[in-house]
């Protein structure tokens, strides 16, 4: 009796919690999914059901599937770089020499910085004639000449993965970072007995030992690069003509823009439903096997 009275005061501390989550998280999530199956618009009270009807305008729309591959490059190409720059980092700052904790500190401030004002600022210095990335890049002899980088079909998903993959390096790095730390000291000590040196010591006992987080880093990655909007629409609002237009993005463009809340909604549906096929089959395939 009191255990039982016991396990249900636990259960009431953790009432406001689930609380805040439910308000924040669930009622958002169910709402959407509700509205995906209405006819609805802003400013028209009236809403009408349409079944699947939102579902197969997405499915029989070339705009849609166009954004969808987008995301996917977008995704893909942040996954490339954010897996392996962090661990590169991660290995450097492992070191035990002076000044490396000042240098930890250091490679987490893009993930402080506000994607706003990453935006705002990248925008102006990536600019043609004004923008300061032109002037080093022709000093240093990169190019013989001005480049409009958010401005052109070809250098504007690339130039958007590389802002958006500098700003989450540092929390790769730290996860990273926080596995290396962990692995003994002891299974270098016995490696370098038994000969093990440089790329040897990192492919059979570092990179195998930091697998499970490589594996969790990565699917955190694709999860949440594949819903990013703020970075994407402060700099090109999903243009130059069409190129860097995600799914988040459309989703936006037609919920707040065309007013077509419902069909906003079966997107957001779909990509919740396509994330989360994604993260079993990861889980359950692509899980790295215990060592």
């Amino acid at each position: 009796m009191n255990l039982a009275r016991k396990e249900l005061k636990e259960y009431l501390f953790l009432l406001p919690v689930f609380s805040i989550i439910t308000i924040i998280f669930a009622y958002p999530y169910i709402r959407t999914f509700y509205l995906a199956f209405f006819n609805v618009r802003f400013g028209v009270p009236e809403m009408h059901y349409v079944g699947l009807a939102n579902f197969a305008n997405l499915l029989a729309s070339t705009t849609f599937w166009q954004a969808l591959s987008r995301s996917f490059v977008w995704a893909a190409g942040n996954l490339v770089i954010q897996l392996s720059i962090p661990l590169g980092i991660a290995l450097l700052l492992n070191k035990k020499i002076r000044g490396i904790h000042f240098a930890r500190a250091l490679v987490m401030l893009p993930w402080i910085v506000p994607a706003v004002a990453i935006a705002v600022c990248m925008r102006w210095m990536l600019l043609p004639r004004i923008g300061i990335i032109n002037e080093i890049l022709i000093r240093v002899g990169v190019m013989d000449q001005q480049m409009h980088f958010l401005g052109s079909t070809a250098t504007a998903m690339p130039t958007l993965i590389l802002l958006n993959s500098w700003k989450f390096i540092p929390f790769g790095t730290l996860l990273i970072l926080s596995a290396l730390q962990s692995v003994p000291e002891g299974v270098y000590e016995s490696a370098a007995v038994d000969g093990a040196k440089g790329f040897q010591v990192f492919r059979y006992i570092t990179f195998p030992l930091l697998g499970s987080m490589i594996w969790f880093v990565g699917f955190i990655a694709f999860a949440w690069n594949f819903n990013i909007f703020d970075l994407i629409w402060l700099t090109t609002q999903g243009g130059p003509g069409g190129s860097t237009q995600t799914l988040p993005v459309l989703i936006f463009r037609t919920a707040f823009r065309t007013f077509r809340l419902g069909e906003a909604s079966a997107m957001a549906v779909f990509i919740a439903i396509l994330l989360l096929v994604f993260g079993i089959l990861y889980f359950r395939i692509l899980a790295p096997k215990k060592i």
